[in-house]
């Protein structure tokens, strides 16, 4: 058997000691740089750690590839953003100057689900049984009480995160409006023409048409196949204008002219506006299925009245075309000073709450796109 040295042995617990205190420090390098103060909001501090914790947090379809500084400055700025805007909107919220409907927020969740949106919807529609019991659904998809439940308070979960964001953006917009009507708030000229120049394409005129048509409600028995008759006879050679005629002498109730716009938020005309959007003065459309709408008129004595048109099949003749087209800047302007207002507004609100980023304490990512510091 082999003995050491007492000089040997000393070495060695000293080379132990040394590579442990490596270590030792190290680990403290790593906890101090994860405490460093990258950001404040009044007396709260942020720091690094607290960063990487938000963005290790975000789910996987919403989490940035972090290459620069700037990415992280971008993070810490929403970051913050969001630890003013929800607590002011709960606080306006329960002063009742703000409301945000629960339902519609859980429905604009369902359709942010993608593939899972009809699945959501069924398990939200099913009712929690009580213990021990089973309805037939359940059997036909083989699901628990304890399922259903888990499901459900998922989705209320996912819908308090909505509810949250929708009302703390409501928050600063009715903040915004408030000082703006107020004159408290002045939006800069230059602002609203980069905001202009950056989204113009957003801020277009719809498409309109205006039509001369014959109509055949669909409350009359037959209607589909009259306007079907119409169309055989136009494509027989005869005359949109003749048909027309013959029709307002049965009844002028045939006729209709309307200036219809093509607003892509009103899904009921989107049947309409796949046969009519792009055509061009002179064209002859349909039979084509138009939902009833609302329009306006003039009475006997030539005043405004409103008027409902029923659900009808109409074969019509493009009178007038107008393409969308980008609205000027003073058209825009309107919808221009909404977000500009909005981002003044935050600017005003990180001034009162002493929000404040520390771009020196934040260090260039070590590791590409991933979220690593480097000191």
């Amino acid at each position: 058997m082999r003995y050491l040295s007492r000089g040997v042995v000393a070495l060695r617990v000293v080379a132990v000691v040394a590579i442990l205190a490596v270590v030792s420090s190290g680990c403290g390098w790593i906890a101090d740089t994860d405490r460093i103060v990258v950001a404040k909001i009044g007396d709260k501090n942020i720091t690094r750690g607290t960063l990487q914790h938000y963005i290790y947090d975000m789910p996987d379809d919403k989490r940035p590839i972090i290459r620069t500084r700037q990415d992280y400055v971008r993070v810490l700025r929403q970051y913050i953003d969001k630890e003013i805007k929800i607590p002011l909107g709960i606080e306006l919220a329960a002063k009742g100057e703000i409301k945000v409907d629960r339902d519609a927020v859980r429905e604009e969740f369902f359709k942010t689900a993608g593939d899972k949106e009809e699945t959501y919807r069924h398990m939200w529609a099913i009712p929690v049984p009580k213990p021990g019991e089973e309805s037939q659904l359940m059997q036909i998809y083989n699901l628990t009480a304890e399922e259903i439940q888990r499901v459900k308070d998922m989705i209320e979960q996912e819908t308090d995160v909505m509810l949250d964001k929708i009302q703390g953006d409501q928050a600063v917009s009715y903040l915004a409006q408030k000082a703006f009507l107020a004159k408290e708030l002045v939006l800069d000229e230059e602002d609203l023409k980069m905001e202009y120049e950056v989204n113009k394409e957003n801020f277009k005129s719809f498409e309109s048409l205006t039509i001369l048509g014959l109509q055949f409600p669909t409350s009359e028995p037959g209607s589909s196949a009259e306007a079907s008759k119409v169309r055989e006879r136009l494509n027989a050679g005869e005359t949109f204008e003749d048909i027309l005629n013959e029709y307002l002498a049965k009844d002028i109730r045939y006729g209709i002219e309307s200036v219809i716009e093509n607003n892509p938020s009103l899904e009921r005309f989107k049947g309409f506006w796949q046969e009519a959007s792009g055509a061009a003065v002179g064209d002859v459309l349909g039979p084509t299925y138009m939902p009833d709408y609302g329009r306006v008129s003039k009475d006997a004595n030539g005043q405004a009245v409103q008027e409902t048109v029923p659900e009808c099949w109409i074969v019509f003749k493009v009178l007038e075309a107008k393409p969308a087209e980008v609205l000027p800047f003073e058209e825009a302007r309107p919808y221009v000073s909404g977000p500009v207002a909005f981002t003044a507004m935050m600017d005003r609100l990180w001034e009162e709450k002493g929000a404040e980023i520390f771009e020196d304490k934040i260090p260039e990512p070590r590791g590409g796109d991933k979220d690593i510091f480097e000191s």
